[in-house]
């Protein structure tokens, strides 16, 4: 998952209670109706973490998926 992607998710579920709360409830329908493209292990990964409170739902994917992309 790129940095792009992580911010764009985790900036949405920062302004948009709603969004938020759906993406801990349901990240998969959730994703598919905003228009994200995850991988299948991706989404296995969200969902997974779905059940964690948000900062740390955050640090997991930052964690996770942002550690071995480099910033252009």
């Amino acid at each position: 998952m790129s940095w792009k992607t992580i911010n764009r998710m985790l900036g949405l579920a920062s302004i948009n209670e709603n969004f938020r709360q759906q993406l801990q409830r349901d990240p998969r329908a959730i994703l598919e109706a905003y228009g994200f493209e995850l991988t299948p292990e991706e989404l296995e990964a969200l969902c997974a973490y779905a059940s964690l409170p948000f900062p740390q739902f955050c640090q997991r994917l930052m964690e996770d998926f942002a550690r071995d992309e480099t910033i252009q």
